[in-house]
């Protein structure tokens, strides 16, 4: 007879009693929910008390990885199976994850069934939020598999193919966050949804294959992220509700100018395709934001600078976070952000001198850019300059604060020995996600 052991004593409190099957049936099955539905399927030989609990589970997770010892076809096999046995009742939650790494894997089967898992889920089950992450494979969603549902309310997609209009969430009227990472379109004209709250969009090739930029249409939008796009920056549309926004551009071949010089050719502020009538790509969609957060980690990118020949006037930003583009050749930019942000409070400056040096920043002086149009900034309290040591640069920027009515002692020099912009986004992956991205 096989000892027992310590997790064993435990879970009977050192008695012999089964202490877990004396849970409710409720908390037992939100239990459940936590593990791949074949895993949660196979409780049913524990005992009669488990025989049934499985197919109440409020969470469906068909989850494939190089470690199942399931191969694919036996997997489909099996959740079809599950899926005519489980209960049709409410979903909280559907996952649909794929991590498989072998080259002998049929591809085609892999997601054989996922459309009409997809429509179990959503149609007869009302589930809530739905995951989907796909690691090394992509899974391609077309028109026919719109999402549809009115008890939609959390969509996670990571690593899927979107070709023309998967990404129209019209028919999810309760959706309110949508995460999108490591995700390829294909044709798609717009990401558009009336009820969405908060997008999130990392990684992502928008459009490689052609020159047509995506555009957002969510009006109710009070969170936004945009992680290093490729292909061509998305065009925001007007969101009156936006409160955040965070967003960082890194290579995106349909927005880089590669002058030596880092200055604005003809060519590229001229260039609009499919623009909103004043020319703007980003920054009229986010000037009724409160917070903004603008950084560019390629020097080559040139839509924010080509947004500012535009500029609208930012009447809510109340906290602007920007790092070395903005003074970049001269100080244009800062100076113009300054110029239409009449009640900003709160100011910072991420600079990476040895990067700006490679840019060949400071070209001009301050004096050079001749504003026309002068502000004293009486609502602006604190401006961080965040760098590795002081120099002219910051001189320079000390001096433009004092022209907008900014003394020195509002003004804090921070001198970092780290890089002054490492963000963290660890809470916003889960581990499926990081594993792409690596």
């Amino acid at each position: 007879m096989p000892k027992r052991g310590k997790h064993s004593e435990e879970a009977t409190g050192g008695s012999g009693e089964d202490r877990i099957s004396a849970l409710p049936d409720a908390i037992l099955q939100v239990v459940l929910s936590f593990l791949p539905s074949d895993e949660a399927w196979e409780t049913c030989w524990l005992s009669r008390r488990w025989r049934h609990l499985w197919k109440s589970a409020p969470a469906l997770r068909i989850v494939q990885t190089n470690v199942t010892y399931w191969n694919v076809r036996e997997l489909n096999n099996i959740v079809n199976y599950i899926l005519l046995l489980r209960d049709c009742l409410p979903l909280d939650e559907c996952e649909i994850s794929y991590r498989g790494r072998r080259a002998d894997e049929d591809h085609t089967e892999i997601f054989r069934f996922t459309g009409q898992w997809i429509h179990y889920a959503l149609s007869l089950c009302q589930a809530r939020v739905l995951k989907i992450r796909i690691c090394n494979v992509g899974i391609l969603m077309t028109r026919d598999e719109s999402l549809v549902s009115q008890f939609l309310r959390r969509v996670e997609l990571t690593g899927v193919i979107l070709s023309e209009h998967a990404i129209d969430f019209s028919g999810c009227p309760n959706l309110e966050d949508l995460n999108l990472c490591c995700c390829t379109t294909e044709s798609v004209q717009k990401i558009l949804s009336q009820s969405l709250r908060r997008l999130s969009i990392i990684s992502c090739d928008f459009n490689l294959d052609s020159d047509y930029r995506i555009r957002i249409s969510a009006p109710g939008l009070v969170s936004l992220l945009l992680d290093n796009v490729r292909g061509g920056v998305p065009l925001l549309e007007s969101m009156p509700s936006l409160v955040r926004a965070f967003i960082r551009l890194g290579v995106s071949y349909l927005d880089t100018c590669s002058h030596e010089d880092y200055r604005d050719c003809d060519e590229c502020l001229a260039y609009d395709d499919h623009g909103d009538g004043n020319g703007c790509v980003l920054l009229q969609g986010l000037s009724g934001a409160t917070s903004l957060e603008l950084i560019t980690t390629n020097r080559d990118v040139f839509i924010f600078r080509k947004d500012l020949k535009q500029c609208p006037t930012f009447s809510m930003v109340k906290t602007l976070l920007l790092n070395e583009w903005c003074v970049a050749a001269d100080f244009g930019a800062l100076a113009c952000f300054l110029q239409h942000m009449p009640v900003l409070e709160k100011l910072v400056l991420q600079l990476r001198l040895d990067v700006l040096q490679t840019w060949k920043y400071g070209r001009e002086t301050y004096e050079s850019c001749n504003p026309t149009v002068q502000l004293v900034l009486k609502h602006l309290k604190v401006v961080e300059i965040r760098c590795h040591k002081e120099d002219e640069l910051v001189l320079q920027i000390v001096k433009i604060m004092s022209t907008f009515g900014v003394s020195s002692d509002r003004i804090d020099v921070q001198v970092i020995q780290q890089s002054p912009y490492v963000p963290d986004f660890s809470a916003r992956f889960s581990f499926e996600q990081k594993e792409i991205l690596e």
